[in-house]
Parts: structure tokens; C-alpha cells; sequence
């Protein structure tokens, strides 16, 4: 993959640069000063300046904050001679995704600085034997410590405690932790709305040095709330500047106008139904006319049910679960988008990936897995209805590698947060490849196109190719929908390594959309699903450069639908009033 230098990520760099000009690395106590003064010649959306050693950088998924802050680690040794950082990610799948960053860009970043990065992953007492030896006592070195933040998180884990044997050349009565503390090391954390648990700050909190935090996300909390911002590059900005791909929403299955019953009180009943896949609200007072139903009289409302005289009864919405039905309807849709623009990217050199998120690992893992037995069905139906069509020569051939040779079909795998086992266990599944090698994903040699995951990619794994995005399971509370989006936001490359880039393109929008859009396929009865993407997107951006919100621009950013009902949601929350002539 080639690797180059954004404008972004050097003015990011360039920020915190020049904030720690002045910065005392020893004492670390005037952090709240430089702040002060580089406030004074920078604007930023949130000048909140906290009492803790942060310094915050929002980017938005997708847009290269593992490449920035490893750069950030080279500048800092560079600039201000620092030799120890910690990298703390929550879950194993970042940290893997973190170590095939670091070894991607190796040969970069030596051509850039003439050094490498010592990198140690903590994984049991022989990795702890190698921090002990090198990270700690080779206090010269320039390396990285890449830790999960359950290596840290409880008294009894192996980093907390003393172990005489291991300890010849350590403090006596100090843990492995406590030695790395003593190095003042400056820590990095990667999606830190997931690292706001109080059992890892206890821990964390001890370092009591100088930290970055980079995330498209960040915590509600008064106590971790995006804070010292020294950086920011928002979703409405990453979109405007063309960094992140298009996202259109298709909705199948149930009859999106479907009529639920939100809350009753006070003799008022509040319905909500939807709409180009926006939740609405419509308030109807007993004995009154609804007029979404044919003006029919609500007489009553008992046990989460409204009665209407025209004998329609309507319910309280509860969670879903898909039936086998709707789920075979948007594996069918998923796989049709697939091939839609598959050749047409395969001419350009670019291999089209497509992520789905299901309900569980039995539904392709075990003895019936439906969802993995009936996308193998769909798949092969609708592969002899392209190989009958007048196909680009290379491309057929490369459909041709669909099957191993015992005659299984291979363009399809997953990965799941329970995949343990040797390294031969692991290639058999696939999930080295999902994981671990990305480029050999992105590669035509390697027919897997189709990956499949319960919630272990929803957060910190990507994959520029990804074009389509498929939800066969309800939402998790505890994942956004901005975050699962961006499993498929970044730009994508090409079978040289090359992002396709609006500068690559000559800054040609219609080319630029025709390749870079993300196809995002929900049922219908994720009926806040769209609305919440925008509010989300929203959340995290912080202002327009104009007091024009300009609809070609949303356009843009959505797709027409989609902007007409974000505009929509604008006018609801009164943030906006809307001239249709402008």
C-alpha cells in the first residue's frame, strides 16, 4: 500500500507541534498555559481546557488517525526527544488492527526519520519478560508498548504484579507497571469512548503523564468529555473535503409505514411512523381523528395498545428479530449491490469487499448455519445470471477462482470475537486474513470478498474497499450507528496501493462519487435508523464554514433523499428555518 502525507494530518501534527513548543516534558505543569496560548492564535470548535494531561484529537472514522498518531510518536522523538509511548485500545480486533498499521508502515516512516519503531505487544509472561529487558531498561530506545486496556485493569493481571524472578534489574518492590510509569512514557488512546470504564482509569490515572486522545468518538461524560482539543476534523468537514466516501441508505422488508405506539399520558397518545426512513411523531388526544388512519376515532388506550372505532388496534414497537424471510431479502439486495458496481471497479483495478452484521455466530458457524447455507444459495443463483452477461474477459476469469478445488465456494468468511487457536486454525477460518492482512484482502489474487461478523468489527477494523455495509441484526445500544458506518467510510485504493483520492481524480465529483459511496442496507424495521445516523453526524461536527446550509452540499454528504430529510430534522429541532428558493 502506498502511503502518503495528507494536508490534514500535517496541520493536525503542525498543531500539536506547535503547542508543546513551550511544553515541560519533566515537570508537566504548565500543559493548561500552552493551551491558553495557542488558543489565543488558533480557533477551535471546543476550548474547554481541562485539569488533566490530555490533549484531544477528533478525526473522523476513516480519515487515517492510526497513521497520524503514529507519525505524532516519530514527531515527538524528533521535535522533543521522547523515547517511551503506550498505545491503550479496548478490544482485541483494534489492537490487531493497530499492529498491521504499525508493520504497513514501517518502510515509510524509516524513509521518512532513518529510524524504526520498536514495537512490544503484551500478550503473557514472555512479552512481559521482553518489556522488562528492552522497553523498560533500554530507556534510549524509541519504542511503543501496544496494550489492551485489560492488560492494566485489575490488581491480580500479570503487569500489576512482582515477580522476583523477572525483577534482577528492576526497582524491588515495584510491579512491571509501576516500572513503566517510572519512564514518564507518553501514552496514546484509540477510541476513547470505549476506554471510559473506571476499573482502567484507576490504573491509567497512575502514568500521570502527558496523553493523546484520537477518536471520531467521545465520551458524554462530564469526566471524559472532549476535552484540550488541539485538533479537529469533524464528519461534516471530512465530507465537504472529500475525504470520506458518499453513504446510501436502502431500507427493505416490512411496510415502512408501519404505526406504532410511542407513550400515552395525560389523555395523549403519542404515535410514531416512518417515512423515507425517518421516525415521525404525531400527537392524537382521545376521541380525536388520526388522519394517518383514514381520520378513524382513538376511543381507547389499555395494556400499550390503542383502539380506534374503526376496530384498528395499534401496539407499542418492541425490539426486533428478522426472520428468516427478511433476512434472505437483504442478503439477495446485498449481494445484487455487489455485483452492481464489482465489474466496473474491478476495470479500475479496485476490489469491491461487502461487511454484514448478524445476529449470531451460529448463523455461520456450526452445524445449520442459515444465514452463511443461504447466502451460498443467493450467491451462486445470481453468479451463473452474471456469467451469462457479455463480461469484461479478466473479470470473468477472476469469478472463475469463486470455488477451491474441492469445490467450495471461498469468496465468503467471518470473523467473531470468540476465534481462538492456532496460527493453521486461524488461516483455515479466515480470520488472519480479515484481521491481520489487509493487503492480501484487497488483493484480486484472494477470491474472499464477503466477510461476515456479530459485533467484533463494528468498531476500530476497517477496510477501505468496503462498498457495502449490511445489517441482518438489530442495533446494539453500546455501538453507534456513526460507528459502524465507518467500517466502510475511507476512501478506497486500487490494486497498486493508490487511495482514490478527489486529487487523484482530478477533482472530478462525478467521478469521485461513482467510485467512493458506501451502499448501507437496513431493514425497515430499523425505523431510526437513518435519522439517528444524521443526528449522530451532526453530534459530532461543530459548525459549517457558512451560515448558508447549501442542499447541493447534503447532497452530497447523503444522497438527495437523505438531505431532504436531514433538512427535515433541522426544521423539526428548530436549528435551522430552510428557504427552498436558496
Amino acid at each position: 500500500m502506498i502511503f502518503e502525507k495528507q494536508e490534514y494530518q500535517v496541520k493536525c501534527i503542525d498543531n500539536i507541534i506547535t503547542l508543546l513548543k513551550d511544553f515541560d516534558f519533566k515537570r508537566q505543569d504548565n500543559l493548561k498555559e500552552c493551551l491558553k496560548e495557542f488558543y489565543n492564535n488558533t480557533f477551535l470548535p471546543v476550548q474547554n481546557i481541562s485539569d488533566k494531561l490530555n490533549l484531544d484529537i477528533l478525526m473522523e472514522t476513516g480519515t487515517g488517525k492510526t497513521f497520524t498518531y503514529l507519525n505524532l510518536i516519530f514527531e515527538l522523538h524528533r521535535q522533543f526527544k521522547q523515547n517511551k509511548f503506550i498505545i491503550f485500545v479496548p478490544r482485541k480486533a483494534i489492537l490487531e488492527s493497530v499492529k498491521q498499521n504499525i508493520e504497513l508502515t514501517k518502510i515509510y516512516f524509516y524513509s521518512e526519520y532513518q529510524k524504526y519503531l520498536k514495537v512490544y505487544y503484551y500478550s503473557d509472561g514472555k512479552s512481559q519478560s521482553a518489556i522488562i529487558n528492552h522497553y523498560i531498561n533500554n530507556k534510549d530506545e524509541l519504542s511503543v508498548l501496544v496494550l489492551t486496556n485489560s492488560a492494566i485493569d485489575k490488581k491480580t493481571n500479570l503487569l500489576n504484579q512482582q515477580n522476583e524472578s523477572l525483577f534482577k534489574s528492576l526497582s524491588e518492590f515495584k510491579s512491571v507497571f509501576e516500572n513503566i510509569i517510572d519512564l514518564k512514557p507518553i501514552s496514546i488512546i484509540d477510541e476513547p469512548h470505549l476506554l471510559k470504564g473506571k476499573a482502567f482509569n484507576e490504573y491509567f490515572s497512575k502514568i500521570n503523564s502527558l496523553y493523546f486522545r484520537f477518536g471520531a468518538t467521545f465520551p458524554k461524560e462530564k469526566d471524559y468529555e472532549l476535552s484540550n482539543m488541539i485538533y479537529c476534523l469533524d464528519s461534516i468537514s471530512a465530507f465537504k473535503e472529500y475525504l470520506v466516501k458518499q453513504v446510501k441508505v436502502h431500507t427493505l422488508g416490512v411496510n415502512t409505514n408501519n404505526i406504532f405506539l410511542k407513550e400515552y399520558k395525560n389523555k395523549k397518545a403519542i404515535f410514531t411512523y416512518t417515512l423515507n426512513g425517518i421516525e415521525r411523531e404525531e400527537t392524537i388526544k382521545l376521541q380525536d381523528s388520526f388522519s394517518l388512519l383514514n381520520n378513524a376515532i382513538l376511543t381507547q388506550v389499555k395494556d400499550n395498545k390503542a383502539y380506534f372505532n374503526d376496530e384498528t388496534i395499534i401496539e407499542k414497537k418492541e425490539s426486533y428479530v428478522l426472520n428468516n424471510d427478511e433476512i434472505k431479502e437483504l442478503l439477495k439486495k446485498a449481494i445484487d449491490l455487489h455485483f452492481e458496481k464489482e465489474e466496473k471497479l474491478f476495470k479500475k483495478g479496485i476490489k469491491a469487499l461487502s461487511l454484514f452484521f448478524i445476529p449470531n455466530i451460529t448463523d455461520f458457524r456450526g452445524e445449520s448455519p442459515f444465514i452463511k447455507n443461504t447466502f451460498e444459495e443467493l450467491y451462486k443463483e445470481k453468479r451463473k445470471e452474471i456469467l451469462k452477461l457479455n463480461l469484461d474477459v479478466r473479470y470473468k476469469e477472476y469469478l472463475e477462482k469463486d470455488f477451491d478445488e474441492a469445490g467450495n465456494l471461498r469468496v465468503h468468511q467471518g470473523y467473531f470475537s470468540g476465534d481462538k487457536g492456532s496460527p493453521d486454525e486461524k488461516e483455515a477460518n479466515g480470520v488472519k486474513l480479515i484481521l491481520e492482512e489487509k493487503e492480501k484482502l484487497l488483493s484480486f489474487d484472494t477470491s474472499l470478498r464477503f466477510i461476515f461478523s456479530v459485533w467484533a468489527l463494528q468498531e476500530g477494523w476497517d477496510n477501505p474497499n468496503i462498498f457495502t455495509l449490511t445489517k441482518l441484526s438489530n442495533s446494539s445500544s453500546q455501538i453507534s450507528i456513526h460507528q459502524q458506518v465507518g467500517r466502510g467510510l475511507r476512501l478506497c485504493v486500487n490494486n497498486k496501493g493508490k487511495r482514490i483520492t478527489h486529487n487523484y481524480l482530478d477533482f472530478d465529483d462525478n467521478q469521485f462519487y461513482d467510485i467512493n459511496y458506501l451502499d448501507i442496507l437496513v431493514s425497515a424495521r430499523e425505523v431510526h435508523y437513518i435519522e439517528n445516523l444524521q443526528k449522530e453526524v451532526l453530534d459530532s461536527s461543530f459548525r459549517f464554514d457558512s451560515q448558508t446550509l447549501e442542499k447541493n452540499f447534503l447532497e452530497n454528504l447523503l444522497n438527495v433523499d437523505l438531505a431532504n430529510d436531514l433538512i427535515y430534522l433541522l426544521k423539526k429541532s428548530k436549528l435551522i428555518s430552510y428557504n427552498k428558493e436558496q
